[in-house]
């Protein structure tokens, strides 16, 4: 018995650990991916290869892709909250946000759920020790901006980045009352999500792609590194 609970607290581990490289230093692929694309090529390129790992991960583990429109409406409303919008605000932001801050940004999430929450009236109320943890945490992110301070990390970019962390707050709020526990596997929804939105940044590419260089060596490895397209929804799914 202890032996198979050492074995199991290992995999658990490693599978964070895997989970915290993956999701961690998307953000720092994303910078490099831009130095040869634009915001919109490095977004389908994330949601196209999230795509096409997954759908051949959901028929090789013998499941299928979810059937009904109904079914699909709800997913394309997810794609472009969880895929669609924050990945394209972040490869925008990052433009003139380092990676180390737009992960930084990121993390405020949790924060946008609470209010989201509170508006819509899934949260009843706030306990002492939450409500201190969400002034906290906005108190944290006003730090960070340095309103009083004209080198803070005010701008469009750092607002973009802050706008993605919300919309994953939207994203996970709709999923919740949409999609979770619904009887459908969690990696036919996680495939047919980035699909739906890897439609989505397809249609908008070609309005905004314009002439770019070629890009350096290290632009084209991050298109095709899993780091720089783990979807953010196997972690929270």
């Amino acid at each position: 018995m202890t032996d198979n609970s050492g074995t199991r607290a290992l995999v658990g581990g490693v599978r964070v650990a895997v989970l915290a490289l993956l999701w961690g230093s998307t953000f720092l692929w994303i910078e490099l991916a831009l130095r040869g694309l634009s915001p919109l090529q490095v977004t389908f390129a994330r949601c196209a290869l999230g795509a096409l790992v997954l759908v051949v991960a959901c028929y090789a583990t013998g499941h299928r892709l979810p059937t009904g429109v109904a079914v699909w409406r709800h997913i394309v409303v997810a794609a472009f909250f969880c895929n669609a919008l924050p990945f394209a605000l972040f490869s925008v932001g990052q433009q003139t946000v380092d990676s180390g801050l737009a992960g930084v940004l990121n993390a405020t999430t949790p924060l946008w759920s609470i209010i989201l929450g509170l508006a819509l009236g899934s949260e009843r109320g706030l306990r002492p020790v939450r409500l201190a943890g969400l002034l906290l945490g906005f108190t944290g992110t006003i730090v960070i901006f340095a309103p009083w301070q004209t080198t803070g990390a005010t701008g469009w970019g750092a607002l973009a980045i802050l706008g993605a962390a919300a919309s994953y707050a939207v994203a996970f709020t709709y999923m919740g009352r949409t999609l979770v526990r619904r009887g459908t596997p969690t990696i036919s929804l996680s495939a047919a999500q980035l699909v739906a939105a890897s439609g989505l940044t397809a249609l908008a590419v070609p309005i905004t792609t314009r002439a770019r260089p070629t890009p350096p060596w290290s632009a084209t490895c991050c298109r095709w590194c899993p780091c720089c397209w783990a979807p953010s929804s196997w972690a929270r799914t």
